[in-house]
């Protein structure tokens, strides 16, 4: 069972890039499993406003940025409603959100520990990058203690 889950998050799973936020959010497959925590920002690009801000404020700052390199594996999970995915990215955020977000909450943002056997869901209420960053550094203490 673990290795069907580590086959899992290796096939849905993604390294977050500068290049996603100036491109339409389109996952790709990730071929090495990484002993980092997983964070999972559900997002309605082209639609809904706390996900476009939250993308412009936090993921776009560099003090988030080199801290999601350093310990974090980020995956956007995309909704749009005017971008036409792939049919496999399509299948791959909707596999996310049944588990992770399944009353569809946008922005939802999900913390999963590395063997993905615990999960959080984070509150985003408008804070600065820095502050965004010192929580998620308070959480990611918790899950994998």
């Amino acid at each position: 069972m673990i290795s069907l889950v580590l086959v899992f998050f290796t096939n849905i799973f993604i390294p977050f890039s500068t290049e996603s936020l100036t491109q339409p959010i389109i996952p790709t497959t990730k071929n090495v499993v990484t002993e980092k925590t997983k964070f999972i920002v559900f997002s309605g690009s082209d639609w809904c406003k706390g996900c476009i801000q939250f993308r412009k404020k936090v993921l776009s700052d560099p003090a988030f940025e080199t801290f999601a390199n350093e310990n974090l594996d980020v995956v956007v999970a995309d909704f749009p409603q005017r971008i036409k995915l792939p049919k496999d990215v399509i299948e791959q955020n909707e596999a996310l959100a049944e588990k992770y977000n399944p009353k569809g909450v946008f922005p939802n943002l999900v913390l999963i520990s590395p063997n993905g056997s615990h999960s959080e869901i984070i509150e985003y209420s408008n804070q600065t990058p820095q502050e965004f960053v010192n929580e998620l550094k308070n959480r990611l203490q918790r899950l994998n203690e």
